[in-house]
């Protein structure tokens, strides 16, 4: 149908939490430690890449309040 809005028929993958912590290093050069941080207060169980990489980016730019 010409008109009609397409979504986005290739979204990005999603990958578990445990996925995710057993590649950190690999993905998002950072230690599980860091990424179990970066997604401790998010609600959701399945992130994509681009989610998580910008989680860690707001969690590493933290101030730490002490």
């Amino acid at each position: 149908m010409a008109g009609t809005v397409k979504k986005n028929a290739q979204a990005a993958p999603k990958y578990t939490r445990a996925e995710l912590m057993n590649h950190a290093e690999a993905l998002f050069a950072v230690k599980a430690e860091v990424l179990h941080g970066a997604l401790f207060e998010a609600a959701q169980q399945t992130f994509s890449i681009q989610e998580v990489q910008e989680s860690i980016n707001q969690f590493m730019k933290a101030k730490v309040n002490g």
